[in-house]
């Protein structure tokens, strides 16, 4: 098994043209549209409901990039530090509303500009879980880091244990290409699988429609996110 000491695993430089027009759209991005609705950049104003999705036990313990303990300073310090990387291009952190207000999703991107790649992570609501709508999410991500930022290439890690997102990745087509050691910002660490999806597979259309089919087999993608019953 290959052990990876830094992300991204796969390096291949892009022009300094194109690195900086990554670094722009992060800047200005401000929302996704299109897999699911109502999802926008994060805002100091979120941290009370960010902190709620956070502190679920079925949420916190599972994501090693949040802030521990979970508490509303905290949160606010860990959206601090997403909107000044994205002042700089360098990442954007995206949350998701449902019906009431609540936060019902997030995710953060990571950029690695200068390689034409990035990471990105994230949560769903407990209570949406097993109901299609992470796997939206998850597609919802994907195809904003392919098809509107441009990247050529998406890296993730999961811990060893997280069989719901190693189940959800390959599923998508994320290929499998190491291990590696993940570190929480308190300095703890765990072991974790490294995995990757190019951009030129992604665009394959049968890719795509197997992609859609794994996360959501029984109910069309636009009822996933709507929140409604299948047909």
């Amino acid at each position: 098994m290959r052990v990876i000491d830094s992300l991204p695993a796969t390096r291949v430089a892009v022009s300094g043209d194109e690195a900086q027009r990554l670094r722009r759209y992060v800047q200005q991005t401000e929302e996704i549209v299109g897999w699911i609705p109502d999802v926008r950049v994060a805002r100091l104003s979120d941290t009370p409901a960010l902190t709620r999705l956070f502190a679920d036990h079925d949420v916190g313990p599972w994501i090693y990039t949040m802030p521990q303990p979970i508490t509303e300073e905290t949160v606010r310090a860990f959206i601090l530090r997403h909107l000044h990387e994205r002042e700089e291009g360098a990442g954007v952190l995206f949350i998701a509303f449902d019906s009431e207000g609540e936060a019902a999703a997030y995710f953060d991107v990571e950029l690695w500009a200068e390689w034409g790649a990035c990471k990105f992570g994230g949560a769903v609501k407990p209570q949406r879980q097993g109901k299609g709508y992470g796997g939206a999410t998850t597609l919802a991500a994907v195809d904003w880091c392919f098809s509107r930022l441009g990247v050529e290439r998406i890296c993730e890690t999961t811990g060893l244990d997280n069989t719901r997102s190693i189940r959800l990745l390959s599923r998508i087509g994320f290929q499998e290409v190491g291990r590696t050691i993940s570190r929480r910002p308190d300095g703890t660490a765990r072991p974790s699988i490294v995995w990757e999806l190019e951009r030129r597979v992604w665009t394959t259309p049968r890719l795509r429609a197997r992609a859609s089919a794994a996360t959501s087999p029984d109910r069309s993608l636009s009822a996933v996110a709507e929140g409604r019953p299948g047909p």
